[in-house]
């Protein structure tokens, strides 16, 4: 079936739309982020940006503020004032009661409404299963929380429409030109317009204690970056895993411990490399350290298998396998995809400064004397800062500035007959370390390497900010690409949430040029988007003509 054709005055008869229902819907009454706070989420930057000021807990990133300890924790904890107050209001506040001991609790989560639009050719990142193919993409959301002592759960789906309206392919095939044998990320996901229905960011878990367990399809973000991860963060869907581990760091003498465990079922989009099985076996582990509370240590590893006819021991300890290759000999046992990094973050509250790095192995060296004297082999590296400019513990607003850089290169070992690969590519676990056709990782190493730059203002009026992207998208794997046959992308774009009674709005608005995109040509795509979230009592109200 061709996609229908949706232009410019679709967009903006849809904006207007979105727009007019926030206005006739919103009232004075203020809502709460504290449950719609996942991964990549709005409300977890700002919750994120408190943290660099040492007023919002000191949490391990992957724990985040995800688990409801944690979430409880912070609404106690938010007592002094600040700019988003009335968003994340602290016990005892209006609205932010707690239900009795031992009693259920349901939260509605506000509804939202999602629209981009993309002028010349696909362009999206750290958005999770949605798809922001050419032309216009719309998508949704709605769902609840619910949680009776240590049980709880959440149910959030996302569905969309996106137009995937044609536009000029590198070579001729929907799939990766450079790597279409060894990783699922197509360039257009088919001639026809996209439908994509996920279970969203939901979980069922049950926590005692500090130690937690649940299936969940939630993003996770492993790692120390803000936006950014070597192994998961927020650009792909989440997938279907069960998990074990600690909801908040345990206290010891030696320092505070938290670690995870996950079995995961990862799939592939339709226009995969060939594969005997479409589903996967993800299986990781990742524990950190804080010797002292300003200080971070972690380590991570993500293993990819083909799903098993009959399970296994080997596939039950997967996550704990040999850290070298000499172990299991090349071309026996079972062919698998490891991705492992170690990473810090160092935190300095009064200077409202985190700085952060990562390191990160694709495949095993065959020993430690091998991975000592070539580190660099299949190897990529992540480094950031967050700096706060401004008292956050006043109502009056913040600046925050980021930067975070990251590098997959080939490097020149593959001229002397050391064999490289791009980083997320694998050779027998062919999708490589995607879900559904996008990367699990940063896609500022999708081939090559990157950096995002963000200058942003916080108000109790919302997020206003400015983002820069770069990325080298080099057109090979050769190393020493002349000058003319190089390619890079920049992104550049303002874009916030506004708060307008129980309403947010959200917006973006830039343009991508891509210089070499094809040989010694260059292209362009403007971009927008904006969003709504907000109660399913008013949007009934508004629609009874209240």
């Amino acid at each position: 079936m061709t996609a229908p054709r949706i232009g410019h005055r679709f967009v903006i008869r849809l904006s207007a739309l979105v727009l007019g229902t926030v206005v006739a819907a919103s009232a004075h009454a203020q809502a709460s982020l504290w449950p719609e706070v996942t991964v990549g989420s709005e409300g977890e930057l700002y919750l994120l940006a408190l943290a660099a000021r040492g007023l919002a807990g000191n949490e391990p990133r992957f724990i985040g503020f995800l688990a409801p300890g944690v979430s409880d924790a912070l609404r106690k904890g938010l007592t002094a004032p600040h700019p988003w107050s009335a968003r994340f209001p602290a016990f005892g506040s209006v609205g932010a009661a707690a239900s009795p001991a031992g009693a259920s609790r349901i939260e509605w989560l506000r509804p939202s409404l999602s629209l981009g639009y993309n002028g010349s050719f696909a362009w999206g990142m750290n958005d999770g299963p949605v798809w922001q193919g050419k032309g216009a993409n719309v998508w949704t959301t709605f769902g609840a929380t619910w949680r009776r002592g240590g049980f709880s759960a959440r149910v959030e789906p996302l569905i969309e429409y996106a137009q995937n309206a044609a536009f000029q392919l590198e070579g001729s095939a929907f799939a990766d030109p450079v790597r279409p044998g060894s990783i699922d990320l197509p360039q257009r996901f088919g001639p026809d317009a996209v439908t994509i229905v996920s279970p969203g960011e939901s979980y069922v878990r049950y926590d005692a204690g500090r130690f937690g367990a649940g299936l969940s399809t939630e993003r996770i973000f492993w790692g120390p970056g803000v936006r950014h991860a070597i192994l998961s963060g927020p650009n792909a869907a989440g997938f279907p895993h069960l998990f074990l581990g600690t909801n908040r760091a345990v206290e010891t003498r030696a320092g505070a411990f938290a670690a995870q465990v996950i079995y995961a079922q990862l799939s592939e989009s339709d226009y995969a490399p060939a594969a005997p099985n479409p589903k996967r076996l993800g299986a990781g582990a990742i524990a950190t350290w804080q010797p002292i509370p300003v200080l971070t240590l972690g380590l991570a590893r993500f293993y990819h298998r083909a799903w098993p006819d009959k399970w296994s021991a080997s596939d039950y300890t997967l996550p704990f396998g040999a850290f070298f290759s000499r172990v299991q000999a090349a071309g026996s046992g079972i062919s698998d995809n490891q991705l492992a990094s170690v990473f810090f973050t160092v935190r300095a509250p009064r200077a409202g400064l985190e700085v952060f790095g990562e390191f990160g192995k694709n495949d095993r060296h065959l020993d430690s004397r091998d991975l000592l004297i070539e580190p660099e082999h299949n190897s990529a590296w992540l480094l950031g800062f967050l700096k706060v400019i401004g008292a956050t513990d006043s109502d009056a607003g913040f600046w925050t500035v980021r930067m975070e850089a990251a590098n997959g290169r080939v490097v020149p070992l593959r001229d002397i007959g050391r064999g490289q690969s791009t980083f997320y590519e694998h050779s027998r676990i062919t999708q490589g370390h995607t879900q559904r056709g996008q990367l699990l990782g940063t896609p500022l190493i999708d081939r090559s390497g990157g950096a995002e730059f963000s200058v942003d203002r916080y108000t109790n009026a919302g997020r206003v900010g400015v983002t820069v992207v770069a990325r080298q998208m080099p057109p090979d794997l050769e190393v020493g690409l002349p000058a003319d046959g190089a390619r890079s992308q920049w992104d550049i774009g303002v874009n916030g949430s506004l708060f307008r009674g129980a309403a947010d709005i959200t917006f973006r608005l830039g343009n991508v040029w891509d210089l070499n995109r094809f040989p010694g040509r260059d292209a362009s795509n403007p971009y927008l988007g904006i969003g709504a979230r907000l109660s399913a009592e008013r949007i009934a109200a508004t629609l009874r003509g209240r």
